[in-house]
């Protein structure tokens, strides 16, 4: 859920000031919280901003520039696993990233398919022929 925007909750400190309505009434209003209307009140009482709070989040552990080393490293061993890309990073990029940050950027940022062909050994009594079942 994104924040109210700061115009919105000047409006409702305003309108909160006038005492023409409760802040029940203004909270229906605006189609706000009570408690948001108290917040806000309560900030502006003791001269605090009013602005939203920037959201939570670290910045990206990979740039442009590792992003590119990555797609690089797809593009020239396209069987490589995660634990190797990781190793990879850890190696080219002297960065530490997890197993399902890599893969999270494989899919998402650089938009790379998820499964790879798989070459898988064919089954010894299958090479020799079907057996026969007994009835």
């Amino acid at each position: 859920m994104k924040a109210y925007p700061k115009e919105l909750r000047e409006r409702v400190v305003a309108a909160t000031e006038q005492k023409v309505h409760s802040q029940s009434e203004i909270a229906e209003i605006f189609g706000v919280g009570l408690t948001f209307i108290k917040k806000m009140v309560k900030l502006n009482r003791n001269g605090e901003s009013l602005e939203p709070l920037p959201v939570g989040g670290s910045s990206p552990l990979l740039n442009e520039d590792h992003l590119a080393l990555l797609r690089a490293a797809v593009e020239t061993r396209p069987d490589a696993t995660l634990d190797e890309l990781k190793e990879f990073i850890a190696d080219e990029c002297q960065v530490s990233v997890s197993v399902p940050t890599v893969s999270r950027v494989l899919l998402q940022q650089l938009d790379l398919p998820r499964k790879k062909k798989v070459l898988r050994r064919v089954n010894a009594t299958l090479k020799r022929g079907k057996r026969s079942v007994a009835k």
